[in-house]
């Protein structure tokens, strides 16, 4: 066990320091993963008060870009009718080549708990299905922490827990891909929110 941190402590070294922070990010983020699977159910807190962001009324703060070119992409905040339901959501169409990102700064509040991500994902009534998928990705801190390419003509909800970065800055990005093919890709995510508690 010595020899193997010894060997990861020299690999360490000749990284640079942007590398070190991605280190660190990654090892908060198995940190995460190891609490998730032996959590336990904590004891209620007579204190504790929901809390709430909503991304759709931050929108006009989000920073709103292509991973590559952006011709052809449509991002909004606007309703949207997936299998005859209107729905508040983000209209994410992805451009001719890449990914369409959203990417909002949250800032969590100290005494934050259980923080999730909501939303529904769907493709807005109208469009031409075809045979062809779009990628929905999530991604917390540049970690993808889900992802799903689909074609839903009806909304389908999606609840994702998140790693607690309490007292920090959240950086949650949306993005979607046309995966080749970007036409008709009327992408949607239905009332996206974020939710915990806060003691």
């Amino acid at each position: 066990m010595t020899d193997s941190l010894h060997a990861l402590y020299q690999e360490l070294g000749v990284l640079s320091a942007t590398d070190h922070q991605k280190v660190r990010d990654y090892v908060a983020f198995l940190r995460w993963q190891a609490e998730r699977a032996g959590a336990t159910s904590p004891s209620p807190d007579r204190t504790a008060r929901p809390w709430q962001f909503n991304l759709l009324e931050h929108f006009a703060g989000a920073d709103v870009r292509a991973s590559r070119n952006p011709a052809g992409m449509e991002v909004k905040a606007a309703e949207a009718t997936v299998g005859g339901e209107q729905r508040p959501a983000l209209w994410q169409h992805p451009p001719v080549d890449g990914e369409s990102l959203i990417e909002f700064h949250v800032p969590v509040p100290a005494g934050l708990t259980d923080l999730r991500l909501r939303f529904a994902v769907g493709i807005r009534d109208g469009a031409q299905a075809g045979d062809r998928l779009v990628a929905f990705r999530v991604r917390m801190d540049g970690w993808q922490v889900w992802s799903r390419a689909v074609w839903p003509t009806q909304w389908e909800p999606v609840e994702i827990p998140l790693p607690l970065r309490a007292g920090n800055i959240l950086r949650l990005a949306f993005a979607t891909d046309g995966l080749g093919n970007h036409e008709w890709a009327w992408a949607v995510w239905g009332e996206p929110v974020l939710v915990g508690t806060e003691t």
